[in-house]
């Protein structure tokens, strides 16, 4: 039988991916909105290449630990509601894609090296349990969002339905970040940055972990 990773290290894990994604921004504040100045300044003189380099770092998600929210956010600020919408969009679909491929094709032992085997047996059972309705509500959860596309996958929703389902859960996630990025420009606050970059993501995690501990003493 195949060692399980100790509990200690799976949570040293998720808290470093965690941390890379939520903690980084907070911590350094004021340096992330001087970057931030810096690639809205950028976007304004390359756009094309801005939202290329944009689109493609949220399709890298599903593989390395981009700050989503923090990429997102900075989207609809640089480009607007409508054009943040749609770069914002694209990305997502690249990942969701891609991981979907992962998971359907690659098949479990690659899918389980990058993730680890408990954290993708947890998110299998869930995609299997709840299917369209997990992958929407995962759009806003770290972690979880790269995690059950994956796991559609390996589950073997259909490839038509899992497209439909994740195109306009995307889309969704895409028209608030991008609203909220808009917002931040149009008002100059760097308060509503900081929303959608850490406040959004933070908030869909701790709701997550709430429910699934709530799951889990109700399965008692």
């Amino acid at each position: 039988m195949a060692m399980r990773p100790a509990p200690l290290l799976r949570w040293l894990v998720i808290a470093a991916l965690l941390t890379s994604v939520v903690g980084v921004p907070l911590i350094f504040r004021e340096e992330f909105i001087a970057v931030s100045d810096r690639i809205l300044a950028a976007a304004d003189e390359r756009p094309v290449a801005a939202a290329v380099l944009i689109a493609s770092a949220l399709t890298l998600d599903v593989f390395l630990p981009v700050p989503n929210g923090v990429t997102n956010t900075l989207a609809g600020a640089a480009f607007g509601f409508v054009v943040g919408t749609l770069v914002i969009w694209v990305g997502l679909m690249g990942a969701s894609l891609a991981g979907y491929a992962l998971g359907r094709w690659a098949a479990r032992p690659l899918a389980a090296r990058l993730l680890g085997a408990d954290d993708l047996e947890k998110a299998h059972k869930l995609a299997e349990r709840a299917g369209p309705i997990t992958l929407i509500v995962s759009r806003f959860v770290p972690i979880l969002c790269e995690v059950t596309v994956i796991a559609a996958g390996i589950a073997g929703m259909t490839f038509g339905r899992f497209a439909l389902v994740i195109a306009l859960a995307n889309f969704g996630a895409a028209m608030l970040f991008a609203a909220i990025g808009a917002a931040a420009v149009e008002s100059a606050s760097a308060d509503l940055l900081m929303l959608g970059a850490i406040g959004v993501p933070l908030a869909a995690w701790l709701g997550w972990q709430g429910t699934e501990r709530w799951r889990a003493r109700h399965a008692r």
